[in-house]
């Protein structure tokens, strides 16, 4: 039998490791069980850029922003493409399948949670570059890795989320430098798009107001609409306020009481900042007071000290830097040996600080103004809301997901500025791959079967889809018909039509194959239902085929959540095995050829004249007394034998 190769190897590969060998008593090999619902979860690998997620020791460039998902094994597909002929209305029995729990009642906002997203290590002022991108790095590994286990405990299918380092740290740069932190959700689907860890992080390590936005509106019931702001508002603890939006005029009376358009969006923003900072004011007050002097920042560094005890970082300070050094934990004069200085002048506004990054990017905040950081999934329509929040196009939108690759600030009024940043994509355990399809997570071109995610669409379109794409009944004979064709387009087992004429129910891979008819789409002579289901996906993201996800009626309020024991960090990176880069030697006055250890060269070398120059001008820097003539003469360095010992020059 020959051996497999490529995609079938990697295949083969992943299945074996889940193969179970069970011993009898004497130690003999007895039998063999294959658990599918585990190997489905392993990917056959990360298209991850190498440089981008290297442990190196320099820091890597945005060249390397590019959002990079796990492929998955070609099992999986084949398995979802056989499984596209069972009827509408069907059960699909499929031990890989994962159901969807993405409920109000089931947001789970908890340690587990917090797992599924990856944080900054702990950083300081003092750290270079390179060490700093090291312990992302490592720390982003780690994550990756308890992110696999967890997904394969729960087995299935595996999601589709960010695997590329330089994304998410877009994600934290925006959220450590924004004072609001702005998430948009696409009102068809809000709870898809709102991933719990997102919630936690915000909400409770990062201590910040949260405000929802729901976008999209002219994509779904009015009422729908307002049931969901209000079901966000109640059930989903960290939420602070909750604004509409759509770049398509709307009446507001048709979506009471949810706000629309810009001036509610800095409005509310405005108002749940004020209220942020009245309530950090007084958890400062309750404080004991030996509790506040350890932990409030040196604002009031003295002239002469070179050291403040810290229990952690309070924000950054003007000549001084946050380590752990010689005299504890705390905040170091920069330049030991200097009285400090005071401190540069804050902002006038209370809580106003520093922002907490590794490098000052250039984002000026006017005072008084606060920072609104956009941020949420890719292809929710954040870029296009920027444009229609300044009535004009302002940053780049493109329907790929992922399309924004940097974070861009801009001043939206005198009092507010914007930061829109880059979609991340989330690992949810809750969400099935096929959902994420729909929602638009993943981009249409690494869709490797549509046919899952058309069921998904089918099932919670506002009208029936084969409706919308005018596709009249299909009889049993057209079954028939495709089938000598070559294409499996439905379950004869599972339906009780017998005579040709009967009409029977629709399938995805049905649906795809009378599309591609009336459409013309042909490979090889016969439909092509891949092309055609692509077109129907391309429909959803277009906005022309409508679907919603029902709002939750029973509501409960939102549980109080703890507070967050961990440190804002908890990547706790060791160091020892970091190596600084050695310093270059300076180049000086070597030859291009001597910087790879090669013999210098010039021209004229190989010619008789212009060795008898070159020594008759060493015997006149040997008369002047010259170290190196050969350093000395540039034209003619290293192109002959070194000055031996003890002909007149030093060493």
């Amino acid at each position: 039998m020959p051996r497999s190769k490529g995609k079938a190897q990697k295949g083969s590969i992943k299945l074996g490791a889940s193969i179970q060998v069970h011993k009898d008593a004497r130690g003999e090999r007895a039998a063999q069980t294959l658990d599918f619902k585990t190997a489905a979860a392993m990917p056959e690998f990360t298209a991850t850029d190498v440089l981008a997620n290297a442990a190196g020791k320099r820091v890597a460039t945005n060249t390397g922003m590019k959002t990079a998902f796990a492929a998955e094994s070609s099992l999986n597909i084949t398995r979802r493409i056989n499984n596209a002929s069972i009827p509408l209305g069907c059960a699909v029995e499929d031990d890989a399948a994962v159901a969807e729990e993405v409920s109000i009642d089931k947001f789970e906002l908890s340690q587990r949670a917090r797992q599924l997203m990856p944080r900054r290590p702990t950083w300081s002022f003092d750290l270079s570059s390179g060490r700093l991108h090291h312990r992302e790095v490592t720390g982003f590994k780690s994550w990756m890795a308890s992110v696999q286990e967890l997904i394969q405990e729960r087995g299935g299918y595996p999601p589709a989320y960010e695997t590329n380092i330089q994304v998410w740290r877009q994600l934290w740069r925006v959220l450590e430098r924004c004072h609001v932190a702005v998430v948009v959700l696409d009102a068809r689907h809000p709870l898809l798009h709102l991933p719990p860890a997102l919630v936690y992080h915000v909400s409770r390590t990062l201590r910040k107001p949260l405000v929802v936005v729901l976008n999209k509106l002219d994509a779904v019931d009015p009422q729908n609409a307002a049931l969901w702001a209000k079901a966000l508002k109640t059930a989903v603890p960290g939420i602070s306020g909750i604004v509409g939006h759509s770049k398509e005029p709307l009446r507001e009376a048709d979506f009471s009481p949810l706000e629309l358009g810009r001036e509610a969006l800095i409005e509310i923003c405005h108002k749940v900042y004020e209220e942020w900072l009245v309530t950090k004011a007084q958890e400062e007050t309750a404080k004991p007071e030996a509790e506040v002097i350890k932990t409030l920042p040196p604002l009031d560094l003295q002239t002469g000290e070179t050291f403040r005890a810290s229990a952690s970082f309070q924000g950054a300070q003007p000549g001084w830097c946050f380590k752990l050094g010689d005299e504890g934990l705390g905040y170091y004069l920069d330049k030991p040996g200097q009285t400090a200085s005071k401190p540069a002048p804050k902002s006038e506004r209370p809580g106003d600080q520093e922002p907490h990054g590794d490098v000052d990017d250039g984002i000026f905040i006017p005072t008084g103004s606060i920072m609104l950081g956009m941020v949420g999934h890719p292809n929710v329509g954040k870029s296009s809301m920027v444009n229609s929040l300044f009535g004009n196009k302002v940053v780049s939108v493109k329907a790929t997901p992922g399309h924004t690759k940097t974070l861009q600030t801009l001043n939206l009024d005198d009092r507010t500025c914007l930061c829109d940043s880059p979609g991340v994509v989330f690992p949810r355990l809750e969400v099935p791959r096929e959902a994420q399809i729909v929602g638009m997570l993943v981009p249409l071109a690494q869709v490797r079967e549509p046919f899952s995610a058309i069921r998904w669409v089918m099932e919670r379109s506002t009208r029936p889809l084969n409706e919308l794409l005018g596709l009249k009944p299909v009889a049993l004979k057209r079954v028939w018909e495709l089938q000598e064709l070559g294409i499996e387009s439905l379950r004869l087992d599972l339906i009780e039509a017998e005579a040709a004429e009967d009409l029977v129910p629709w399938s995805p891979t049905l649906l795809c194959a009378q599309l591609a008819t009336q459409r013309g789409f042909l490979q090889g002579g016969r439909p092509d239902v891949m092309k055609a289901g692509t077109e129907i996906l391309e429909r959803v993201l277009q906005g022309r085929v409508p679907y919603s996800v029902e709002a939750p009626r029973d509501l409960k309020s939102a549980p109080v959540l703890a507070e967050d024991e961990g440190s804002g960090s908890d990547w706790q990176m060791d160091d020892e095995d970091y190596e600084s880069e050695e310093e270059e030697a300076p180049v000086g006055d070597r030859d291009l050829l001597e910087l790879f250890g090669e013999e210098a060269r010039g021209p004229g070398r190989g010619s008789k004249s212009s060795q008898k120059r070159f020594k008759r001008r060493q015997k006149m820097a040997e008369i002047a007394g010259e170290a190196d003539p050969a350093r000395v003469i540039r034209p003619y360095a290293g192109r002959l034998e070194e000055v031996q010992p003890g002909s007149g020059y030093p060493g």
